[in-house]
């Protein structure tokens, strides 16, 4: 019973296995590491099946307006329905960079699987590799029905099941075109935005002066947008303890609740926000409350604290060095 349980976790563990999602870790020619999704089979025959339905459909559009007795026409559409087969996921993966309109609705993208820039030799490998893949075996298959060369039709089957499967047992889903290509399909992280917290505060019911919201700068504000993004709608002792210290510094005058703690801060961000972008547009910028207040591009100055410590520093080491007597 222990042997056939084991052997029964086994084969879950491995079904776990396969059904999670593969990544991929590229890096980057500036040396940075990236980890990308692999695109599974189903959101790969979702593009594939889409872009197929794309195709069908113009050509059905364009059939309506052939005049089939002309054969200047059946030659046009012919040559159209030539194009469409043969240049129709070329084109768009060299003008949308690994994409066809099937891929940007599943949300995939052809990369290089080495980390570097999609080119267009393997644009164009992984798409001529697609007519032998699949579009000439199964032309010639469709061909040859009526002949009777039945080992040739088994042999072509047999070529087509195995270009279909390839992609399922390789360990990326690589089908033949990938594979001589060098590229890969990966699912594309869709960019979520946060919110803006300034938006939280649209009738502020603290006010502040000038010279209250003068007192901090640049950093202290990133420090509180960090703390209220944490907190996500709940005042923590932490947000207590940031919003008596702010009360404290800028010297507000008022008491604020605990249970308006999350409201102060908000306020406050929104109108410390409000002044530094203010003040950028004059060209003035304050990197944190121990900074003054400086011009853009100018450098930051140092601290009158530092500064006193550097002379006192080299004073002290004036003293240590001894002048030499003179006449020497």
């Amino acid at each position: 019973m222990n042997w056939l349980g084991s052997v029964r976790k086994k084969n879950a563990l491995r079904l776990l296995k396969r059904g999670a999602p593969r990544f991929l870790e590229l890096t980057c020619p500036e040396g940075l590491k990236l980890q990308a999704r692999v695109a599974n089979m189903s959101e790969r025959w979702t593009a594939f099946i889409t872009d197929w339905i794309i195709i069908i459909l113009f050509a059905f559009v364009v059939n309506i307006f052939v005049d089939f007795d002309n054969r200047a026409s059946i030659a046009f559409y012919s040559l159209l329905w030539y194009c469409c087969l043969n240049f129709y996921f070329l084109f768009f993966e060299l003008a949308w960079r690994g994409r066809t309109p099937g891929k940007r609705i599943a949300g995939l993208q052809v990369i290089n699987r080495r980390g570097g820039e999609l080119t267009p030799t393997m644009v164009i490998a992984r798409n001529l590799t697609r007519q032998v893949e699949i579009f000439f075996p199964l032309r010639y298959l469709l061909l040859s029905f009526a002949s009777d060369e039945s080992f040739l039709k088994v042999l072509d089957f047999f070529f087509i099941v195995a270009m279909v499967i390839l992609p399922y047992v390789t360990k990326n889903h690589y089908r033949l075109g990938d594979l001589i290509g060098g590229s890969v399909v990966v699912a594309m992280p869709k960019a979520v935005l946060l919110e803006d917290l300034a938006d939280k505060s649209q009738k502020a019911a603290f006010v502040f002066t000038q010279k209250q919201l003068g007192v901090y700068g640049d950093l202290e504000l990133q420090t509180l947008e960090k703390a209220l993004r944490l907190a996500k709608g709940v005042t923590s002792p932490s947000l207590r303890k940031i919003c008596l210290t702010i009360v404290r510094k800028i010297k507000y005058g008022h008491k604020v609740n605990f249970e308006d703690t999350l409201r102060f801060l908000w306020d406050f961000y929104a109108a410390e926000r409000g002044l530094l972008e203010r003040e950028r547009l004059f060209g003035r910028h304050k990197d944190s409350q121990s900074a003054p207040t400086r011009a853009i591009g100018e450098a930051p100055k140092a601290n009158a604290s530092a500064k006193k410590e550097k002379s006192g520093w080299s004073q002290w080491q004036a003293k240590r060095i001894k002048k030499p007597p003179e006449g020497k």
